[in-house]
C-alpha cells in the first residue's frame, strides 16, 4: 500500500464511539461476528468486518438497497424473515469520517460513500486496518444515518459489541426513503430477475448494517 496514503489516513481524526447500534441479518446468522465477504470498508478476503448502523431508518433503508432494489418486481413484504440485532458499542481508536472535510482530505466523494463502487473506501479501510485502528465511522450509504465498520482483528474482547436485543421481522418494515431516492436507486442498481423471496446467496456479501449488504 502507498505509504503516503497511509500517512494521510494516520493524520485523520480518531474518535471514541459509545452508544447503541443495529444490524439486520438472516435468522441463520444471529451473530455479531465479522465477515471477510467484502464490503465498502474491506476487500473480499482481506480481514473480517462487523457492519453496524444507526438509526433504525438507516438499517431498514439499507435492507431495501440490498434485498429489494436489485430484483425486478421485489417488494419488502416478499423479503423475510430477517432479524434485527441491537448491540451496545464502547470503544476508542475509530477513524472518524463523518465530517465532509475529512473525507475530502482522503479524496472520498459522495459517490464513493453512497455508490456501488467501493474501491476508494476499501483503500481507506485497508489503511485504517493496517494502522491498527478499531474501525471506521462514516455517513451511511443511505444518507439516513451512520455506518460503523469494526475491524474484528484490531479489537480486544472487551471492545466487541455487546448484543442486547433481537427482533424478528416477518417482512421488511416500510421503506423510509423518499420516493425520488427510490426511483434513482432503480436506475443505478444492477438488476436481477424477479424471485418470489430473498435467496441466501447474498448473505455474506457484506457492507452496511446487515449481513447481506455491500452498498
Amino acid at each position: 500500500m502507498d505509504r503516503s496514503f497511509v500517512s494521510l489516513v494516520a493524520a485523520a481524526p480518531l474518535t471514541r464511539i459509545e452508544g447503541r447500534f443495529q444490524r439486520h441479518t438472516s435468522p441463520q446468522f444471529r451473530t455479531l461476528a465479522g465477515s471477510r465477504g467484502g464490503g465498502r470498508w474491506g476487500r473480499p478476503g482481506a480481514y473480517p468486518v462487523i457492519y453496524l448502523g444507526r438509526p433504525l431508518n438507516s438499517i431498514v433503508a439499507e435492507a431495501y438497497r440490498r434485498l429489494v432494489d436489485p430484483t425486478d418486481g421485489m417488494t419488502g413484504d416478499q423479503v423475510g424473515p430477517r432479524v434485527l440485532l441491537t448491540c451496545d458499542v464502547a470503544l476508542s481508536n475509530v477513524l472518524d469520517l463523518r465530517a465532509a472535510e475529512v473525507r475530502e482530505s482522503l479524496s472520498l466523494t459522495t459517490d464513493d460513500t453512497t455508490g456501488f463502487n467501493h474501491d476508494k473506501c476499501q483503500e481507506v479501510g485497508a489503511a485504517a486496518h493496517q494502522l491498527g485502528l478499531a474501525g471506521v465511522i462514516a455517513p451511511a450509504a443511505t444518507e439516513l444515518g451512520e455506518t460503523l465498520a469494526l475491524f474484528e482483528l484490531n479489537m480486544t474482547p472487551a471492545e466487541r459489541p455487546a448484543l442486547v436485543a433481537q427482533e424478528v421481522w416477518p417482512v421488511l418494515p416500510p421503506d423510509p426513503r423518499p420516493q425520488p431516492v427510490r426511483s434513482l436507486m432503480d436506475e443505478l442498481m444492477p438488476r436481477r430477475a424477479a424471485r418470489s423471496s430473498h435467496s441466501e446467496e447474498t448473505e455474506h456479501a457484506e457492507d452496511e448494517p446487515g449481513d447481506s449488504l455491500g452498498s
